[in-house]
């Protein structure tokens, strides 16, 4: 059986590799929390108003990535990723230059824009293109020391850069990075196997093959089919539920750690930890899916996430505080990392980009919805305690979520 591993194939991993440490999970998702502790000052606002900001922008990514799919599937991952970046980097310099909170709101639909366009989608699907048998570990790997690793080093890389430079200085060494790593490495690294490029060519309007069998890489269900499947629904309320709960917390994590009188260091200590988590998470339930073959194995993962929220949101004892932590981490790459899997093994890869861009949508809701209701609850009572009932249940229904899923549709072929 001729070996996935070839030297184009090993080459669009390493580009998709770099898309996810410049893509917006590293540049927004692991940096918020240290601008939102800044921003309220700097713009002379209020915290809640900052968080509604940073949800309504979420949403909007959520309205937005499915489109963005969509075009994936029509033109190419391409066409929709490289204008994204630049876009994406352009927004981050023009946020340096902002005034009042006006322009924030402005620069942060730009900036949606660019993150909706450069997203976890599209090099999701460009992995499942080259890869069958080994999908989950190399989505894993690049997940885990993309994405994961950047989420690792980028709280203290922002909080170095704010602190040095202010947060003018932050945000321009933000686009830095996307503008000089991701865009050279990605345009001259990331590729479609040949033979969905020509696929991709003969798709009509509707992202059907006109006149032709469609490829190994186009098996799978159209996005209407798969809105009539309950399955969907379980996966993206997982993914929304859970989202809600680890990525709400996250955002709010470096602030609500400092009012519990923990030190700055400390705080984004913790913040590192959890997505050290992430990275294991990624790697290891890649790995998993891969050798078992179930949406089981993904199970564990979420029961951990709601062991680790629960103790960030309660304790302040380092030495809960940190397995804490990684735990919620481990529990959120599971999510992360798996979450384009699952979409790929339920309904395949014909319409991957516009039925992933979907549930990518629950995750971008999830976290708006738990970023805004988490500072509403902090303005409104004067902390985060009430919190932890909010995250508890949004993970509860999670883990019932994924406990209730069948057995893959589209199995890897190394399980026939």
């Amino acid at each position: 059986m001729k070996s996935e591993f070839n030297r184009a194939s090993i080459s669009a991993a390493l580009g998709v590799w770099i898309g996810f440490i410049v893509g917006p999970n590293a540049m927004i998702a692991a940096t918020n929390s240290n601008f939102l502790n800044v921003l309220p000052d700097a713009l002379h606002t209020s915290r809640t108003q900052i968080s509604f900001v940073l949800a309504m922008a979420l949403w909007l990514n959520a309205a937005m990535v499915p489109f963005a799919g969509k075009a994936m599937d029509r033109f190419g991952v391409r066409q929709v990723i490289l204008p994204g970046i630049l876009i994406f980097a352009l927004a981050f310099f023009l946020l340096s230059r902002m005034g009042v909170l006006w322009h924030f709101v402005a620069l942060q639909v730009l900036l949606t824009t660019g993150a909706t366009l450069t997203s976890s989608v599209g090099y999701a699907k460009v992995i499942a293109m080259w890869f069958d048998r080994h999908r989950g570990f190399v989505l894993g790997l690049c997940v885990a020391l993309g994405a994961g690793a950047a989420q690792t080093i980028m709280p203290k890389v922002s909080s170095w850069l704010i602190t040095d430079h202010g947060w003018r200085g932050g945000y321009m060494g933000l686009s830095a990075i996307v503008l000089c790593l991701g865009f050279p490495l990605v345009y001259l690294l990331v590729r479609a196997p040949r033979a969905h490029a020509s696929s991709v060519a003969s798709l009509d309007a509707e992202g059907n093959p006109e006149g032709m069998e469609s490829a190994p890489e186009l098996l799978g269900v159209t996005r209407g089919q798969a809105l009539r499947q309950p399955v969907f629904y379980l996966v993206f309320f997982a993914i929304m539920c859970g989202s809600m709960a680890l990525l709400g917390t996250m955002q709010h994590v470096v602030p609500m750690l400092l009012e519990r009188g923990l030190a700055l260091g400390t705080a984004t200590t913790i913040m590192s930890c959890a997505f050290a988590g992430v990275v294991a998470g990624e790697f290891s339930s890649g790995f998993l899916v891969d050798r078992f073959n179930t949406p089981r194995v993904i199970l564990p993962y979420f029961v951990c996430a709601a062991i680790g929220v629960m103790t960030v949101h309660t304790q302040n004892d380092m030495f809960l505080l940190v397995p804490g932590a990684f735990l919620m981490g481990l529990g959120l790459g599971g999510e992360v990392g798996q979450n384009a899997y699952l979409v790929s093994r339920y309904f395949g890869l014909k319409a991957f980009g516009a039925i992933y861009g979907m549930t990518f949508a629950a995750s971008a809701v999830g976290n708006g919805t738990g970023l805004i209701l988490l500072g509403v609850i902090r303005d409104q009572t004067g902390s985060y305690e009430m919190g932890r009932y909010l995250v508890g249940a949004a993970i509860t229904v999670s883990i019932l979520c994924i406990a209730s899923l069948k057995p893959f549709v589209y199995a890897s072929r190394r399980a026939h």
